[in-house]
Parts: C-alpha cells; structure tokens; sequence
C-alpha cells in the first residue's frame, strides 16, 4: 500500500508541472548522500526527491520565515517548489526534538517549514513534539505521515486548487488546546481532500475554504472536535466524531458557512451540532447525531435554514432542537429523521426556540418515522444507516 501512494504523489508532481529531478538520499548511517536533512533541502532543486531513511533526526537550524521579526529553530526548512520528501515509514524516520520543547510565545520549534507558496508532497515519516509539526503556505500533498505531540500538528495556508491529506494520524499531548489541523484560505482555496485520517485529544479548525471534504476520518476525545469559521464549505463525508465534551461540529466566527453532513456520527456529551454564524447552515442526512445535555442541533445567532433528513437523531436530558436569538426568521426543515417517538406533542417538547420576539422566531418541520423500534445498543450504525434508504 505504501509503495501505490509514493507513486501517486510522484505522479501528481509529474502532472503538476514538476519535471521530474534528482533524488537526494539522507542516511543516519552515512550510506546515502547526507546524514542531515537540513543538508539536503539546501542543495535541492525544484522537482527533485528526499528519501530519509530510518532513524531519529535531531539535527535543526536557525531560520527567519518571509514575514517574520524573530528567528526560530527548524528541523527541515524547504526552499524549493515541488519538492518531494519520503521516508522509510512512520514508525521508523522520526523528525524532531526526543520530548516536547514547543514555545507558544515564540511559536519555535518547527519540525517542517515552508513559505513558498508551491507544491509539497510528504510521505511515510512522524513530525513529533514542537510547536508545529508543519508550518506551510502553497499545496500540499501528504501521505501516511504522523504527527505526535505538537502544539499545531498541521499549520496549512492553502492557496488556489487542490491538495490533500490522506492515512495519517495526528496525536497530542501537549499544554492546553492544542490544534491537530489548522487550515487557513490565502486565496482560492478550494478541492482539498482530508481522507481516512485519525485525529486524537484535539481541534481541527477550516477558515474560508470552499470546498474541502473529510471522508473516513475519525475525531475523538477532545473538547470541540470540528470548528468552521469564515466563509467555508465542508463536506463530513463517513466520518465518526465520538467522545467529544462540548460540540461536534461547530460552525462560528464569520458568516455564510456550510457543512454538509452525509453518512456520519456525531456523538458529543452537549451538542452534536452548532450554528451561531450568521447565514452559516447545516444539511445533513443519513446520519446519526447524539446531543445530550444542551442539544442535537443548537442554530442561534442568526443561523441560516438547517436541514436534516433521513438521520437518527437522539438526545438524552437536553432537547433536540434549541434555536433562535438574533436574526431573521428562519425554518430548519427535521422532516423524515428518527426521533426515538413518534409522539408529536413530545418532539415539540423538545424543541426550544429562545427568541423572545414571534415576528423572528424559527421554525422547526418535523414528521419522524413511524414503526421504528428505540434503537439498543445491541443495534449497529450500519443497520441504522439502512433503515433509512
């Protein structure tokens, strides 16, 4: 499997543009062309290729990104466009200090630097224990890489089409609040990809990206596990967001996002779901959503229309639904969707509008299912995903 998505990311350097180049070879053994990495990025050309081998890279300098005032400490600082680095594997080419050394006030280390604004492919290798594991702007095309207690695990400012993400884990034990994923539009951001990833004990932020899908990923333990903000257009795609304090899916700070939900749980101890964004809207279906002591949907703040169709919706002492305050009236439309009842009078028990004025009060749709039996836990998702096509 590792060998197929080598070739993919050389391929789609190929097809970027890239005339194939050199290929520079850094061995701790002192059998390949440097024992550095530092050393190797500082003869590489545009196009050419860094195998790292095994082995635990320590080695960093001093560097100044474009922008910056202050120094900070780098393990790879790349300087070229369309340069490809791959290592022997995940479990065995680690780069970065031993332990954690991050600074929050300095934003140093930095395992991976790079501020051209080009094309990066990265594959098969862990960025560990520094402020940010990567700190780039430009598009990058990342495979089978992991990330291990960084403050940041992925600092990314996309720029124009493409770009992905793809069977890498990010996993932190850091001071408070770390980031696993920071994604932030620097123009045009659109078709980035985050598939089959697992992110562990940390938030994933999408600033004005419009269009970026998560497909078969996993995000659990954490306070909020996904933060929209901006103007974004998300698509959550089979993805299992579980074990999360706060929100599942949050969408806030600027105005106009989406987030489209298909084929999902979402499981959070308060909320699965909140809009507090102006305009900002979810659509979801075929999904399970679990919000217990607040809600399953929160959609305040001027939220735009919501819906949710052909989902499970479940809840515990909070209601289903809590909207309203600011705004202009809307209606979210929670027709066709399991409500654990079919009782109307109970599912309107459940749906709080907080809006003191009638004359922009929200308005909820609702028809559950009838004949569905209380899901148990002896019931899978995957069969409940089946009742409902």
């Amino acid at each position: 499997m590792r060998r197929l998505r080598i070739s993919v990311v050389l391929l789609v350097a190929i097809a970027a543009g890239q005339a194939a180049g050199a290929t520079i070879r850094v061995m701790k053994d002192g059998s390949g062309d440097f024992t550095v990495i530092q050393a190797a990025l500082d003869v590489a050309a545009a196009g050419d290729t860094i195998l790292i081998g095994p082995g635990e890279y320590l080695e960093h300098s001093t560097v100044r990104l474009p922008g910056w005032s202050w120094d900070i400490e780098s393990y790879a600082n790349v300087l070229v466009d369309g340069l490809t680095i791959i290592g022997a594997g995940s479990d065995q080419t680690f780069i970065g200090p031993s332990g954690y050394s991050g600074s929050y006030s300095s934003g140093s280390p930095k395992v991976v630097t790079y501020r051209e604004g080009g094309d990066l492919a990265m594959t098969a290798v862990c960025l560990r224990n520094s402020h940010s594991g990567i700190h780039m702007n430009g598009r990058l095309f990342m495979d089978d890489c992991e990330f291990a207690d960084n403050y940041i695990n992925l600092s990314w400012s996309p720029a124009g089409s493409g770009g992905w993400i793809r069977n890498c884990q990010f996993d932190v034990w850091t001071p408070s609040s770390p980031i696993a994923i920071d994604i932030v539009n620097q123009g045009g951001a659109s078709d980035i990809l985050v598939e089959d990833c697992t992110v562990r004990h940390a938030l994933t932020l999408i600033d004005g990206v419009q269009g970026i899908t998560l497909r078969g990923c996993e995000l659990t333990g954490t306070s909020t596990a996904l933060h929209v903000y901006g103007i974004s257009h998300v698509y959550v795609e089979d993805c299992r967001i579980a074990d999360v304090a706060t929100l599942g899916i949050l969408l806030a700070m600027g105005s106009g996002s989406t987030c489209e939900i298909t084929d999902s749980e979402i499981v959070s101890a308060q909320a699965a779901i909140k809009c507090d964004q102006i305009g900002g809207r979810f659509i979801v279906t075929g999904s399970r959503l679990e919000g217990h002591t607040f809600a399953v949907l929160i959609a305040e703040g001027g939220s735009g229309a919501c819906q949710i169709m052909n989902s499970d919706l479940l809840r515990t002492s909070g209601h289903f639904v809590r909207c309203g305050l600011g705004g202009t009236s809307v209606t979210h439309d929670l027709r066709n969707n399991y409500w654990g009842t079919t009782d109307e009078t109970t599912i309107r028990s459940w749906i709080l509008d907080r809006e003191d004025d009638p004359a922009i009060a929200a308005t909820v749709l609702y028809s559950p299912f009838a004949g569905q039996s209380v899901p148990t836990e002896a019931t899978s998702w995957g069969d409940l995903k089946a009742l409902f096509r």
